[in-house]
């Protein structure tokens, strides 16, 4: 199983063009707030509203979802802990059709336009996880920001029970989850 997930995840075409394709979606949640009588309050508040969906999201995520329960996602988190600088990530056409499917079933009960825009911020939220994520294994930052973010990762890939929040570590306070050393 290991092998067939790597050859869905580990292909630089696949990784790269998940960039692509995310940008394309939040483009498209974006777009249904087009024509809509949305005010510009409610989609500054919805837009903070999908940010913030999307720290607890990762949170979540990460914590349960990539660590705790037995699935192909365990098998290729556990690829990534094993190799941090290797290009894998869920393929990008699964992603879309669970993206669209996700929103098309919320909008049929909530307004659409106002899900398009939470969850097109909250996918925002994931593309810049995503850029972290990358960035935390690939380069060398100067910033105390990025150097905070690194330090708080890295911590996790030495106690896996740890630190699951990487782009903020709020929810890792909330919990406290936070490695204290």
């Amino acid at each position: 199983m290991t092998e067939w997930i790597r050859s869905l995840s580990s292909s630089k075409f696949n990784y790269w063009a998940g960039y692509a394709a995310n940008l394309s979606l939040v483009a498209w949640l974006l777009s249904r707030a087009i024509g809509s009588e949305m005010s510009l309050g409610r989609f500054f508040f919805s837009a903070a509203l999908g940010l913030f969906v999307w720290t607890f999201a990762e949170y979540l995520l990460h914590r349960y979802v990539y660590h705790e329960i037995p699935s192909v996602f365990v098998t290729g988190h556990d690829l990534h802990h094993q190799e941090p600088k290797a290009l894998l990530g869920v393929p990008w056409y699964l992603t879309a059709v669970v993206l669209v499917a996700l929103y098309y079933g919320i909008a049929y009960f909530l307004d659409p336009a106002r899900t398009g825009v939470v969850m097109g911020f909250a996918w925002l939220g994931y593309i810049g996880y995503c850029f972290v994520h990358h960035s935390i294994h690939h380069w060398n930052f100067k910033n105390p920001v990025f150097r905070h973010l690194h330090r708080h990762h890295m911590i996790h890939h030495y106690h896996t029970d740890r630190n699951w929040g990487m782009v903020t570590d709020l929810w890792d306070r909330v919990f406290r989850t936070k490695h204290q050393a």
